[in-house]
């Protein structure tokens, strides 16, 4: 298919990154992994309002890049990371609950993602869901198990509209079987999958909106074991290549 936008995606920076690129929404997340990666001094690179950070982990190259949040933002930093020659890309993010089945600290793998946000809208695309890498995510699903995680694989809910999550709107994607809420993954998998790159998501539960109330778990226990658990299944992916 043939790209008629105007303003085309670049390597602005002159960026040399290594795979699979880790795109992190929180910056407290970015400090973690740093950390357990026993990342040295790394290299730091501003990218938009972004840093990008390169180092070595055990000899391994590792390339992470946040913070950042929500889709518009999210896709002007994956489009620039594919233009500097990246293939495979993992996000990790946070996601509110929509099951009574999935707790605070759980990591959720999701299998798709409905689209309920504007920047899938721009590029050429016929469905209102969209869809990882499907082997990519499976070993996402597999490394989190093997660690012994509480991990979900399922559909969710992507928004551009944090203060409006309605209990309509819960209801209406809870009929749909999505079991979580977030603000990235749908416009992440429509790019990657228009750019023809792989591309998998971990989310960890920091809230639940499932009774139809807020109920946020942030600075739980339950939050901060689930949280480091699913970094350290971030590290591992890293480590053995993705």
């Amino acid at each position: 298919m043939k790209d008629s936008a105007i303003i085309q995606p670049f390597n602005r920076k002159g960026l040399i990154l290594s795979e699979p690129l880790v795109l992190v929404s929180a910056e407290s997340d970015i400090r973690s992994l740093i950390q357990m990666l026993d990342i040295q001094k790394p290299d730091q690179t501003s990218l938009m309002m972004s840093t990008v950070y390169k180092g070595l982990s055990d000899c391994q190259p590792v390339s992470l890049i946040g913070p950042m949040i929500g889709a518009p933002y999210a896709t002007l930093v994956l489009e620039e990371a594919i233009a500097a020659g990246v293939k495979k890309f993992l996000f990790f993010g946070q996601c509110g609950s929509l099951s009574k089945k999935v707790a605070i600290g759980d990591c959720i793998i999701p299998e798709a993602s409905f689209i309920d946000e504007g920047t899938s809208m721009c590029y050429p695309q016929t469905t209102n869901i969209s869809f990882p890498d499907q082997d990519f995510c499976f070993k996402v699903a597999d490394t989190t198990r093997q660690m012994g995680l509480n991990s979900h694989i399922g559909k969710v809910w992507c928004t551009d509209g944090l203060y409006q999550e309605t209990p309509e709107k819960v209801k209406f994607y809870q009929e749909k079987q999505a079991i979580a809420v977030e603000m990235e993954t749908s416009a992440l998998f429509t790019v990657s999958n228009y750019r023809n790159v792989m591309m998998a998501a971990l989310l960890i539960v920091s809230d639940h909106l499932h009774t139809f109330s807020w109920h946020h778990g942030f600075g739980s226990q339950a939050y901060r074991q689930g949280r480091k658990k699913a970094l350290q299944a971030v590290c591992a992916l890293i480590n053995n290549g993705g």
